[in-house]
């Protein structure tokens, strides 16, 4: 049983179904034998096993597929990217704001631990209030997290306790600005950031690693923001 669940855990589509085929021609060669008076020749047993092989269908995927499309982004208005990276190592988030197509900050933000949710979170609500800090009147914004899209955009109540101060502080920034729009992309469109959350987990930055890009230029320093999130939420002043 320990080999047979080996073989199906290790191989896909037809050969899935191979053990099954050998034990059936054994089986048939063995009844020819008990009625039929037939000795058995292994090398008719393995043409029997290849001819069923190939008589099997081809498998069907029944994984559904989803049709990822460009993003639709209005470049008359700042927009930005944000992910969040929780591992056992390690926890990070990344963001890239975008003023412009030639001005735009890449930002890496360490965190002691947390879950994803919390990550995420944090991440979006310090790159809103990164936003709000380089004078931006409208935001555009894109994450890969479904829950968080649906909290900043209030169309989903957050039952965990401990992100509801982080929540409300960022829905009270998202309330300054003239426009704003939290939109929901596949994992597939932002994986520039979820690199950034990645390298920013396994960092030992106890402040933002920021890299600024203008025409071309491209600067790199560290910045402290003036409030820290601590796990449960509350707020501290560094």
């Amino acid at each position: 049983m320990e080999a047979w669940g080996n073989w199906n855990r290790d191989h896909t589509g037809k050969l899935i179904n191979l053990p099954l085929l050998v034990c059936w021609a054994i089986w048939t060669a063995r009844n020819n034998i008990i009625f039929n008076n037939i000795p058995p020749s292994w090398p008719s047993i393995l043409c029997h096993i290849v001819a069923d092989f190939n008589l099997l269908p081809a498998p069907v995927s029944t994984t559904p597929t989803r049709t990822i499309t460009p993003l639709t982004i209005d470049k008359s208005k700042p927009w930005a990217f944000f992910d969040g990276s929780a591992q056992a190592d390690g926890c990070g988030g990344g963001a890239v704001l975008f003023l412009n197509d030639a001005h735009f900050y890449r930002i890496q933000i360490k965190y002691p631990n947390g879950t994803n949710n919390f990550t995420e979170l944090s991440t979006a609500k310090h790159l809103i209030h990164f936003a709000i800090q380089k004078h931006c009147r409208h935001l555009q914004l894109f994450g890969d997290s479904h829950i968080v899209c649906n909290w900043l955009n209030s169309a989903s109540h957050c039952h965990t306790y401990s992100l509801r101060n982080i929540l409300d502080e960022a829905i009270r920034l998202i309330s300054s600005f003239e426009s704003f729009d939290c939109h929901h992309i596949y994992r597939e469109l932002n994986s520039d950031v979820d690199q950034l959350s990645k390298e920013a987990a396994h960092s030992h930055l106890d402040q933002w690693l920021i890299q600024e890009m203008i025409d071309g230029t491209y600067h790199q320093y560290y910045h402290r923001p003036y409030i820290y999130l601590n796990r449960n939420g509350s707020q501290t002043q560094s």
